[in-house]
């Protein structure tokens, strides 16, 4: 997203309404991760990769038609222009990270700056997050994997048209379109089958950088076309970008068709004014709008570091006028940053030779780097904290049990085993991740009898049949195929007890949920299966770690950490009320709440110095461990 913040270069006319659409793009970006509206914000970068191929593409061709093109030029222009703010707010997010972040954060920081080093942050945050997932909060250079994802572009594009230099432009702006094709082709492709990897990878976003390029090989000749259909277009592209950022939201499959919105409607503004002005495009010259897009850069660097760093620890005090607050701070950091670090920098009245830029970033580069490298390698650097502190926000590792079977791992037995090795499996847990979660406790169980086990789980995944999941990481249109094969591996492999355990209160308000639990429960029991359904455990508010962590650091007391046995039974209120119909004759229904509960109908964070959550709703290893004499009387009292 670098060019794309800054004005069109020198080379080309100065186009002040393209700053004017940036300043739009950039605010709904911070207004949206600010919660302070735009639910659809994010298409913001999606304009602005078009008006960053459009410039670059533009700038490129004009030199490369006066015989002036040279790629060191390029670079220079490209460092000139990305480096300097980038550094200084890396450094800053890295120093800041030091006093704030927990270690299992602090360490991912440490490798999100590495990816970024080497232009691959948006192929680390996509292993690491979804951009929508309740965790991308913890993570403050999340929103550099656009930059990322300009960089490669931009790593291509100039030696593709070095190479097609002697080609006629008719025949490269076909090439152009045939890649832009196949990438939104991929793009539709794989948002239905791995949105995550879509939305952050440059395969399926090449096509939106690809449409500013072939813009930019077309000459707007004057009179050729009605000064209405310009009107027209430049008023429908303002309108199709502001109809993206109002409806579009967290659940919009993106970046698939829905993403030809905000993309073709910033292409008609820009082909539309690029001759005269339109009345749309006036509009956007008024002078706040120009400003807010030239420091869009430094503030598309800044807002989101900020917005993590208040978040992470004050997210329950977040109020409006807070994030509001966010905003403003982010402004004048970005205006300080353009007049001090980018501006003096571009203009060469910082490091005016070329060996100079490259010397110093490369340098700049490597430190962070390094230091980078340090804080992944030492975990995020326990030692930071106190060992009381310690002791609640790092546990143990629940990693030895896999959380993502597919439906090839269920039909081949290659399932996570509970328990001891040998003799007849009898217990199978099936569930999501909140059956993942309890997974220490029951294998500690089953080795201490003798009992062995398996586990079928994925992540955000019911285990009832016929049932589609529908959230981003389940499996979504394999959810039936999955929990088929669950049953019958039960059935042919003569399983005496199955466990059910899930986040249920994610499923219950689906249509489906209840005839498609009768349907499991019927088909177990007709097999003579015993099924023990968990309710679900507590759901916190926060994440448990980071607010254990900050009552620790400000002599906050931890008995008030918690949610209220009423909210608690509010929120699974539908769920429970379907199992409380289908409990009877080999169908036996557990609660885990009294274990995590104190005497005063306090449902908590901590009990005995340990804390039970590993997040907001998945429980420690400890936590899983406090619910041993539940699984011990339905595991052990039952006869083998």
């Amino acid at each position: 997203m670098a060019d794309s913040f800054h004005p069109t270069p020198s080379s080309l006319p100065y186009r002040p309404e393209i700053d004017g659409l940036r300043a739009i793009a950039v605010m709904v970006v911070v207004v949206s991760h600010a919660r302070l509206g735009c639910p659809g914000g994010f298409v913001g970068v999606d304009v602005f990769f078009v008006i960053s191929g459009y410039l670059i593409t533009a700038l490129i061709l004009r030199d490369m038609d006066a015989g002036e093109f040279r790629a060191v030029d390029f670079w220079e222009r490209r460092v000139r222009r990305i480096a300097p703010a980038l550094i200084v707010t890396v450094a800053a997010v890295l120093g800041i990270g030091w006093f704030l972040f927990l270690p299992s954060d602090y360490a991912r920081l440490g490798q999100a700056i590495m990816a970024l080093v080497v232009c691959a942050s948006n192929v680390t945050h996509w292993r690491m997050t979804g951009y929508f997932a309740p965790d991308a909060e913890t993570l403050p250079l999340l929103h550099t994997w656009s930059l990322a994802v300009e960089e490669q572009f931009y790593i291509m594009l100039p030696v593709a048209l070095w190479g097609l230099r002697s080609w006629r432009k008719s025949h490269f702006r076909f090439l152009l379109v045939l890649a832009g094709i196949v990438s939104f082709g991929l793009g539709v492709w794989a948002t239905q089958r791995s949105p995550s990897a879509a939305f952050y990878l440059l395969p399926s976003r090449a096509w939106e950088l690809i449409l500013g390029s072939i813009l930019a090989t077309f000459a707007v000749r004057p009179g050729r076309v009605r000064r209405s259909i310009y009107e027209s277009a430049s008023v429908l592209g303002l309108l199709a970008i502001v109809i993206s950022v109002t409806f579009f939201n967290a659940e919009t499959p993106f970046p698939g068709v829905a993403a030809l919105l905000p993309t073709l409607g910033t292409v008609a503004f820009i082909w539309s004014n690029s001759d005269k002005l339109t009345l749309a495009g006036r509009m956007l010259t008024w002078r706040p709008f120009v400003f807010v897009g030239k420091i869009s850069y430094s503030l598309y660097l800044l807002h989101w570091p900020l917005i993590v760093f208040v978040m992470y620890w004050f997210r329950d005090e977040a109020t409006w006028s807070w994030r509001l607050g966010t905003v403003g701070i982010s402004l004048i950091g970005a205006v300080l940053s353009w007049l001090f670090i980018e501006t003096p920098v571009r203009k060469k009245r910082i490091l005016p030779s070329t060996k100079g830029i490259f010397c110093v970033s490369g340098i700049c580069f490597l430190l962070l780097l390094f230091f980078a490298f340090r804080v992944h390698q030492l975990q995020g650097i326990p030692s930071r904290f106190e060992s009381r502190f310690l002791d609640y926000v790092i546990h143990p590792s629940q990693a030895q049990f896999q959380e993502t079977h597919g439906v090839d791992d269920v039909v081949n037995g290659h399932l996570t085993p509970v328990g001891v090795t040998v003799g007849k499996a009898d217990v199978l847990v099936w569930g999501d991740s909140h059956a993942v979660a309890l997974l220490p406790c029951i294998d500690a169980i089953c080795r201490e009898h003798g009992i062995r086990g398996e586990a079928a789980t994925h992540a955000s995944t019911a285990p009832l049949l016929q049932f589609t999941s529908h959230e981003r990481y389940s499996l979504k249109a394999d959810s039936p195929r999955f929990n088929e094969a669950v049953v019958t591996r039960v059935i042919e492999q003569g399983f005496r007890q199955v466990i059910l355990a899930a986040i249920w209160s994610s499923y219950a308000s689906d249509p489906q949920f209840e005839s498609c639990l009768s349907q499991t429960i019927s088909r177990l029991r007709d097999a003579g299966v015993e099924v023990i359904i968990v309710r679900d455990v507590p759901i916190q508010t926060e994440n448990i770690s980071r607010r254990l962590g900050r009552a620790i650091l400000l002599g906050q007391e931890m008995t008030s950490i918690g949610v209220s046995l009423e909210q608690h039974r509010a929120k699974n209120q539908l769920a429970d009320q379907y199992f409380e119909k289908i409990a009877g004759r080999h169908v036996l229904v557990i609660d885990p709440t009294p274990y995590l509960s104190d005497i005063h109908g306090k449902c908590r964070a901590e009990l005995d110095g340990a804390s039970l959550y590993r997040d907001y709703h998945h429980l420690t290893v400890a936590g899983a461990f406090r619910l041993k004499p539940m699984f011990e009387q339905v595991l052990i009292d039952t006869p083998n």
